[in-house]
């Protein structure tokens, strides 16, 4: 008896639930509401809209538009713009040397500069002086370059070192030395001292606007007080890469370093 009654109780609840579902037919589509129907007209409304920047015609405002414009900027235009960083040379003529420097070039055979020295120099020689690190292969003209910065730099009428090349070797030194004897050849009053072991010049001074040595020499004439290092207002680092990965010549050029002026 309890278990009949049970069973139309079931059947009478599911009877109810049933008679408040309304199922739609087979294959029939659900109605969609216009207003969930955007038009594309209406898409192209909303994107203009979204592109204004959010101010009202009558406050001046407008829509983004995309400027077109056609740039070409030449790596020779911003070459020969001298306010640029990589302005660059095509002849010594440019660089505005006085001329006993410039005697000094062409007596060394040099015609044109190489590509180091087209644009390195313009940066070299530009006021307010500013720091440089150029890099390039073996007998493409460093020397020179950092040598014409020195030679238009220091004042002949004064024999107190100004200019000061550190290179990691005296056979190394004695080159650049021959180097700037050479360039330099035609200016007035110009002397350049080399600052390498030499028993002959033991307890002198080193008087010359240019001076060229090793740092450890360097080092302990300043220390010595036969060389003033003051006055200077070039510091060359030739080589710089492998002084500086050698410990004792890497102290030794941050030494010297600290005796210059820091503005050097």
């Amino acid at each position: 008896m309890s278990e009949t009654a049970t069973t139309t109780e079931n059947e009478s609840a599911s009877a109810s639930l049933d008679s408040r579902i309304t199922r739609s037919d087979a294959g029939e589509t659900p109605a969609v509401p216009e207003a969930a129907q955007p038009t594309a007209e209406k898409k192209e409304d909303d994107l203009s809209s979204a592109q204004g920047d959010g101010a009202s015609p009558s406050l001046n405002g407008s829509g983004l538009q995309e400027p077109e414009y056609d740039v070409d900027v030449k790596l020779s235009d911003l070459q020969a713009d001298p306010n640029n960083p990589l302005y660059s040379i095509k002849s010594f003529e440019e660089l505005n040397i006085s001329p006993e420097i410039l005697k000094g070039i062409y007596q060394m055979n040099f015609r044109k500069p190489s590509k180091i020295q087209e644009r390195a120099l313009p940066l070299l020689l530009r006021d307010p002086p500013a720091n440089l690190i150029g890099q390039s292969q073996s007998g493409t003209g460093k020397t020179a370059a950092f040598t014409l910065n020195m030679l238009t730099r220091v004042d002949t009428s004064t024999r107190e070192p100004q200019a000061l090349v550190l290179a990691p070797s005296r056979e190394l030194a004695r080159q650049i030395l021959g180097v700037v004897q050479s360039m330099g050849q035609f200016v007035p009053g110009l002397e350049v001292v080399a600052a390498i072991p030499d028993p002959s010049r033991r307890g002198q001074k080193y008087e010359g606007q240019i001076v060229v040595g090793t740092p450890g020499t360097v080092m302990d004439m300043i220390r010595k007080r036969l060389l003033n290092a003051s006055k200077m207002k070039v510091l060359v680092l030739d080589e710089a890469d492998n002084m500086l990965d050698q410990q004792g010549l890497g102290d030794q050029c941050k030494r010297v370093k600290m005796y210059v002026q820091s503005d050097v």
